[in-house]
């Protein structure tokens, strides 16, 4: 919950980013607006893309979020020719261990896309190329490179979903790797629009002026 507005860097589109929080190359980050950026997140401009995030999006504490990185040549003799390494986890789980480094001249790296009315629980680390609009992430998440989740889906708390994975609209998602196990209704989107702007109104109501 919010403590004082001088905690928060208020910027000219309204969004409310914690002091706290590191916007690496902050250039390279473009909101559309009214967003909260928690503290203790980290976003990594500095692999020279562009992250972007839409409009009422709210980001928790102890957030991560990289872009995923690809090699610009398929040749595998080449630095950079063949995909960063990923850790597997036991039980035929997934690993958290992905490289943080900034592309090298042979490697290239994708844009972040999240979008609008969308909210990422606390300490998730996020490499996806694209999280939709009206997306729901719990807390302690792990979104692996070059996967894309589309909109109006619940990605439940300790999921990992793993490199390249697909996540259709309207998806409920749990579990190491990651599984859909059910569907939402499509009524679901305008209940997380209007969830959305109702918590953006009333965090900036509770720190006041």
């Amino acid at each position: 919950m919010p403590t004082s507005k001088s905690n928060y860097i208020v910027t000219a589109s309204q969004s409310y980013i914690s002091r706290s929080a590191s916007i690496l190359v902050a250039p390279n980050l473009h909101s559309k607006g009214k967003s909260v950026i928690q503290k203790n997140v980290t976003i990594h401009g500095e692999f020279g893309v562009s992250i972007h995030i839409g409009r009422y999006v709210y980001i928790d504490d102890d957030v991560e979020i990289v872009p995923s990185v690809i090699p610009v040549s398929s040749d595998p003799l080449l630095e950079g020719g063949s995909s960063r390494n990923i850790s597997s986890g036991g039980s035929g789980g997934v690993g958290s261990n992905v490289m943080l480094q900034p592309p090298t001249e042979n490697e290239k790296a994708l844009p972040v896309i999240i979008g609008s009315h969308t909210k990422i629980g606390k300490n998730c680390t996020i490499h996806s190329i694209s999280i939709g609009s009206c997306v729901r992430i719990g807390s302690n998440c792990r979104i692996f490179p070059r996967s894309k989740i589309h909109d109006c889906c619940i990605i439940e708390n300790d999921t990992t979903i793993p490199s390249d994975m697909v996540i259709p609209p309207f998806s409920r998602v749990r579990g190491n790797p990651a599984r859909i196990v059910g569907s939402l209704p499509e009524c679901c989107g305008v209940e997380f629009v209007e969830d959305c702007v109702q918590e953006y109104t009333g965090f900036v109501r509770e720190l006041g002026d």
